[in-house]
């Protein structure tokens, strides 16, 4: 995903999935959910994201989260009633290149 800087007309959306096979609204009763954005360096962004009802992770990006430039890469971390994690993807990351804008 490319954006540019202070958008916060920024949706991620994830369904998340476990051997291929999407997690249901009965697998995150109790849940929470995180998305987290870093850039291994100096940037490390952490907050709370919402569990829809067809069982998609969703997170609303503001215009904090957009404010530096640079490539940043992307997870959730989902939480469950016993408070054991598990971070998706689980086979990596996801990239988010955050360009500057010309305003």
């Amino acid at each position: 995903m490319t954006i540019k800087r202070h958008d916060d007309n920024v949706r991620f959306l994830f369904t998340p999935k476990i051997d291929g096979v999407a997690m249901t609204p009965a697998d995150l009763q109790g849940c929470t959910v995180s998305f987290l954005l870093n850039n291994f360096s100096s940037i490390a962004i952490k907050r709370d994201a919402e569990i829809t009802p067809q069982a998609q992770f969703l997170y609303d990006a503001t215009s904090e989260d957009t404010a530096t430039g640079g490539v940043f890469y992307q997870e959730w971390e989902l939480v469950d009633s016993a408070g054991k994690t598990l971070t998706f993807p689980n086979d990596g990351y996801y990239q988010v290149n955050i360009v500057d804008d010309l305003g």
